[in-house]
């Protein structure tokens, strides 16, 4: 390894200077800065330059042009060869422009032009959008080659002139550069607009960031992201980002976003416009708890949640309450647009409540931007409590919180992933933020009771009883919207049974019934299932917890905080009668760590003149997180919690002969 940087500037100096000036000029500058360097250790591809310049050209219009230049070092380097650039589709956003060089080791030049790139549908089954991604491969790509691509983007983003950048990358960066501006025509005059730039997580990844406020933001020496390091917290909250925010005062196509009460403002006002009734129940009679637990159940049962980008011009708003029902489908805005409808139609205060949930959590220092948030609830101002946990109180006057997308939460709870996240109840007068409290959600919980004979053989028959509070496992949404099939498929899945094994469902309880667990009752076969392994008889592991993976490679120094968001209950009684008597081998075990509290049992009994094996686990999961100073402190948790519940799955279904 020591000649490796020999080697590199060979390589550089093998490709002369009249060879390089086949690529483009910036690309044969990057090349030339770097002969002679010694490349990243271990590293695939080295980024030699990555380059962003946007534009800002007035009516919402974002012009973004990129310049990237990467050396291929190894064969798992190859992936760099394709480029790829996503895009709402539409009228909102256009690729305009995208070449790209292969310049290989012996001088050889392959170039390519946007007639070469591929656009392709970027839609996922869960989704309706217009959304496209376009995407070009350079051919002939080894170890050593050069590739440079450019590409001009212009985009019009629903929510808004707002673009986030996210520099680190895969591979080592030798220099990533971003230059943003307001950039007038002959007949336009962007003087009012202002330049915003909020640069966040710079430290400890970035040592010495040239950073000129609202301009641009370089960086050399950019390392490349860990790998092989699990259980890290989201990127928005760990890595270094930049949001860029062109505020415009003459465009009006996204909400304001000069503060966060005007944002929380704007997007209220707009939103009330559509908040329709349709009436859909009457409801006139009844109180206003009986009245949203009815308007609830009718969503529940007839409306079906699905992501809907229909068209960009549409943005960020939602479909009227009519339209959804009409359609009985919408995604968050839209079925949010719906309930909020019906419980303005009541004479109720409503307004839309702005959350992240799938991204990380919203920092309270942020600038304002509507792309901090990636989901949308409901909030009804209620007089007085109705009881439901979900009920916060603010400056603002008291709110019920309800996540319509959460068809089998009932209402008054929340599914957990909101669990102590900031939300921002957009009002006229601006935002309301409040934290999600413990108790305003509902914690997953299965209970699973076995009752298992084992015949001379070592077969297995068995009835299972499952009850699901929310959605531990998952039954209650694969019965209700697929049918028994679905249930019974999902259910052998998590059972993880052989093909030789049948599992036939005895019963279903109502899963729109949200006020009770949902239930099901199975009878379960399995040729085998009680094993031998060496001296032990191993029982079926139905039902047990799954073993959380590695999260840390013990070569590797970890660089990411550790989090987990883990929350729920799992409470197991299985009960086996046996042919001989056996005795565990692991009879009690107690779990305490960051990440669960877990107590075990297994004892041997003789129930009716026959042995008997009865095991009994209660786990529960709790989130934890280790910062950046006491992340050691976390690995060494998550590898206790990880052994000890490997304990269990070794030696706690082992049962020794008892002679």
């Amino acid at each position: 390894m020591r000649f490796r940087p020999l080697i590199a500037m060979c390589l550089f100096m093998g490709l002369a200077a009249q060879e390089l000036r086949q690529l483009p000029d910036w690309a044969a500058k990057a090349a030339q800065s770097a002969a002679g360097e010694a490349e990243p250790p271990e590293a695939d591809a080295w980024v030699l330059l990555d380059r962003t310049e946007m534009a800002y050209t007035g009516e919402g219009e974002v012009r973004t042009r990129r310049f990237r230049l990467v050396k291929v070092l190894s064969e798992r380097g190859l992936g760099e060869a394709v480029y790829a650039i996503g895009s709402l589709g539409g009228r909102s956003s256009k690729v305009k422009q995208l070449k790209a060089w292969n310049l290989r080791p012996d001088g050889d030049l392959i170039k390519l032009d946007t007639d070469s790139a591929v656009i392709l549908d970027d839609d996922r089954p869960s989704e309706i959008s217009t959304s496209l991604l376009t995407t070009t491969k350079l051919p002939r790509v080894v170890t050593g080659s050069l590739l440079a691509f450019e590409s001009l983007e212009s985009t019009r983003h629903p929510m808004g002139p707002t673009a986030v950048a996210m520099p680190m990358q895969p591979h080592p960066v030798r220099r990533w550069e971003l230059e943003v501006a307001a950039s007038g025509g002959w007949f336009t005059d962007l003087r009012h607009v202002v330049v915003r730039m909020d640069v966040r997580h710079l430290a400890p990844w970035v040592p010495s960031p040239e950073i000129i406020q609202g301009k641009s933001l370089k960086i050399s020496g950019l390392p490349a992201l860990p790998k092989a390091e699990g259980a890290g917290p989201s990127p928005r909250n760990t890595l270094p980002s930049v949001l860029v925010r062109f505020q415009d005062p003459e465009f009006h196509g996204g909400p304001p976003t000069d503060t966060w009460n005007t944002l929380a403002a704007g997007v209220d006002a707009r939103y009330q416009e559509r908040f329709q009734p349709s009436r859909v129940m009457d409801v006139s009679n009844q109180g206003v708890k009986e009245a949203l637990l009815a308007i609830h159940a009718w969503m529940v049962r007839e409306l079906t949640y699905k992501q809907v980008y229909i068209t960009p011009e549409r943005g960020w708003l939602p479909d009227p309450g009519p339209e959804v029902v009409r359609h009985r489908y919408g995604d968050c805005k839209d079925l949010t647009c719906c309930l909020l409808s019906e419980a303005k139609g009541m004479g109720l205060e409503v307004h839309p409540v702005m959350a992240l949930i799938g991204h990380g959590f919203i920092e309270e220092d942020e600038e304002p931007s509507f792309t901090s948030f990636d989901h949308v609830i409901s909030a009804i101002a209620l007089k007085e409590s109705l009881g439901f946990p979900a009920e916060v109180v603010t400056s603002g006057g008291r709110f019920l919180l309800v996540d319509p997308t959460s068809r089998f939460t009932p209402l008054g709870l929340l599914p957990a992933v909101h669990r102590n996240r900031r939300v921002m109840i957009c009002t006229p007068r601006g935002a309301q933020w409040v934290r999600v409290p413990a108790a305003a959600v509902q914690v997953p919980v299965a209970r699973i009771t076995i009752e298992g004979e084992v015949d001379a053989g070592r077969s297995v028959v068995a009835q299972l009883s499952i009850e699901e509070v929310g959605e531990s496992l998952g039954l209650r949404g694969a019965f209700a919207t697929q049918g028994n099939k679905a249930l019974q498929d999902l259910l052998a899945q998590w059972l993880d049974l052989p093909p030789t094994a049948s599992l036939v469902l005895q019963s279903q309880g109502d899963p729109w019934d949200l006020s009770n667990p949902f239930r099901v009752g199975a009878t379960l076969r399995q040729p085998g299932a009680l094993r031998r392994e060496g001296q032990d008889d191993v029982l079926p592991a139905w039902g047990m917890p799954g073993v959380p993976p590695s999260i840390q490679s013990s070569h590797r120094v970890r660089r990411f905080p550790v989090e987990s968001n883990r929350l729920g209950r799992l409470e197991l009684q299985a009960t086996y009668r046996l042919p001989y008597a056996l005795r565990p081998v692991l009879p009690f075990l107690d779990i305490t760590t960051a990440f669960r509290t877990l107590h075990w049992k297994a004892q041997a009994q003789v129930q009716g003149g026959l042995p008997v094996v009865q095991l009994h686990l209660d786990q529960s999961l709790e989130p934890a997180f280790f910062d950046a100073s006491h992340r050691d402190k976390g690995v060494a948790s998550w590898k206790e919690d990880r052994a000890q519940l490997l304990r269990i799955w070794n030696d706690g279904l082992a049962c020794s002969l008892v002679k």
